[in-house]
């Protein structure tokens, strides 16, 4: 018999977007990473974090951040994630 779940890791994913196709040499990159935990006995939210990458090739648009609410500042601040760097968001659990 299965094991029950006493927490649920939630993943969301935001990524470079356009109305329409991207401009040339831009491409749809992940920005941020959310991760949530969830706590199953009552569905409480007992974690969440939010991961801000910086893309490689492309640049927020004023879609993306109407969109997402991510703008090109906030990918400049210190603590944006550098692309490729190693990062666990597990790690705590």
């Amino acid at each position: 018999m299965g094991r029950k779940l006493d927490k649920i890791i939630v993943v969301d994913v935001e990524s470079t977007c356009w109305m329409g196709e991207p401009p040339i040499g831009q491409m749809n990159e992940i920005i941020e990473v959310g991760v949530s935990t969830i706590e199953t006995s009552n569905l409480s939210i007992i974690g969440k974090d939010s991961y801000i990458i910086k893309p490689r090739f492309s640049k927020i648009s004023d879609f993306c951040t109407e969109l997402t609410g991510i703008t090109d500042t906030m990918l400049r601040k210190p603590h944006a994630l550098a692309c490729g760097m190693n990062w666990h968001p597990f790690k705590k659990l």
